[in-house]
């Protein structure tokens, strides 16, 4: 088994998710270089918690937790599938007092 190369992605302006710039033009060159992944692990800065967190759901919603952009920004909807078993496995990698929560979404 090959194994995929890691990749940290700071999105960077919520704009980025609509506009053509150098920014979105570098992704779409890494996207090209790179095997399409069968699971991409997310972290998030948006989802405030006491304690380390993962959601486990199967179809995650999309959530809009930003304010004052162009309407056609809160139109974009990334409509994925969650993976409960490989919350399962990030679950235990981290540490046993990590809790499954779904109160957040994607943001």
């Amino acid at each position: 088994m090959s194994k995929m190369p890691v990749l940290f992605v700071g999105h960077g302006s919520p704009m980025n998710a609509i506009e053509d710039n150098d920014y979105t033009r570098a992704w779409r060159k890494i996207a090209e270089r790179i095997p399409k992944p069968e699971v991409i692990l997310s972290v998030s800065a948006h989802w405030y918690t006491r304690g380390t967190k993962i959601m486990n759901e199967e179809n995650p919603k999309t959530i809009y937790d930003m304010y004052g952009f162009p309407k056609e920004l809160y139109e974009v909807s990334y409509n994925t599938a969650g993976s409960p078993s490989v919350a399962k496995v990030s679950k235990g990698l981290i540490s046993r007092e990590t809790k499954y929560d779904n109160s957040w979404s994607i943001s």
